[in-house]
């Protein structure tokens, strides 16, 4: 599943939502200057990338997901959490109600992971393995590609909604179904981590792939990446 850039570098948005584009620096949006991060040097996105690279980079070969979208994805869950864990009403326990609790990295649902690696086995210490929540988390954004077209904003509520749905409340400039219900802020923070990778990124002379950076730097004209070179990222 190749990236096709260029609709994603045109201003596009959802329904009645807020417009963006993917820039060289990330994604724009139609009310911004520029694109935002999360403020500061990236440190949480290079403390990911740094010590779960090797996992990220082999799930995001075995499913062609590009890897910006896993690692924001990432950040986003958990922060970096390899035991993160969220329940939701209904919960009974992970035998009773797989369905109702969200584990590891990625935080996925069990009954999510079971099915996306077609692994009915698959529990929450499973789960909790870092590599094994990567590949579920991938899986899943992959199986998602037909219809977010591995666009960040529409792939992050996806995956957070279990589709795209449309969402009007006025707290949600994406106007795309994502929770809480009624904002926007699961995809704000993660086009705040997605952004942050092009900066851990631009350090390196070779970026992954499959990526965005990559494809980006590989692409003529003025939407061309070429790194930037910034100070070494600061302790976390």
């Amino acid at each position: 599943m190749a990236i096709d850039l260029p609709p994603l570098v045109e201003p596009h948005g959802f329904r009645d939502g807020i417009r963006w584009r993917l820039t060289p620096a990330g994604i724009v949006c139609a009310e911004e200057a520029k694109p935002k991060g999360s403020g500061g040097k990236p440190v949480t996105v290079d403390r990911i990338w740094r010590t779960f690279e090797g996992a990220i980079r082999a799930a995001a070969t075995r499913y062609e997901v590009p890897v910006e979208l896993i690692l924001a994805t990432i950040a986003t869950e958990s922060r970096g959490n390899p035991a993160a864990e969220r329940s939701e009403p209904g919960f009974e326990s992970y035998e009773r109600t797989p369905n109702r609790v969200s584990i590891g990295l990625m935080q996925t649902l069990i009954s999510t992971a079971r099915e996306a690696l077609g692994d009915p086995t698959l529990d929450a210490t499973g789960l909790r393995d870092p590599a094994t929540a990567i590949l579920a988390g991938t899986s899943y954004i992959a199986r998602q590609q037909r219809l977010t077209g591995f666009d960040p904003p529409k792939g992050a509520c996806a995956y957070n909604a279990g589709g795209l749905y449309h969402q009007p409340g006025e707290g949600n400039r994406w106007k795309m179904r994502q929770f809480p219900i009624g904002t926007g802020a699961h995809a704000d923070r993660f086009v705040a981590w997605f952004n942050d990778c092009f900066l851990v990124f631009d350090d390196l002379d070779n970026a992954p792939e499959p990526g965005f950076v990559r494809a980006l730097r590989s692409e003529p004209g003025p939407e061309r990446v070429r790194p930037r070179r910034r100070g070494p990222a600061a302790p976390t």
